[in-house]
């Protein structure tokens, strides 16, 4: 599973413009072959700071998505937005594990 974690800042007096590319991307992307989740949300206390969380099959997935016409729609709308460049991060996991309610691990394979 390839996980993939950015930060965005985006210019305040453009936050529709920014909220609607990213909700037309996330619709976007969760179509492509891959995908395991796509979805962008904003911080509650830091205006114009939003994030974005993509679970990936594998890096050729990831991959596929760096060379689709959505990701290169995004990158062309959201330029302007942002008053930087996005900062991401890509992990490879080989297994995840959720948490339950006694305070121990579930260590079943959480996909």
């Amino acid at each position: 599973m390839i996980v993939a974690l950015g930060d965005i800042s985006a210019k305040i007096p453009r936050l529709d413009e920014v909220r609607r590319v990213m909700r037309d991307t996330q619709q976007r992307v969760r179509e492509q072959r891959g995908c395991v989740s796509y979805a962008f949300a904003e911080a509650l206390d830091d205006p114009g700071h939003f994030f974005v969380m993509q679970e990936w099959q594998d890096l050729a997935a990831l991959d596929g998505h760096y060379r689709s016409q959505a990701f290169a729609d995004y990158q062309d709308a959201i330029a302007p937005l942002l008053v930087r460049d996005t900062d991401l991060r890509v992990s490879e996991t080989a297994q995840s594990v959720r948490p339950v309610a006694d305070g121990g691990e579930d260590l079943r394979p959480s996909d």
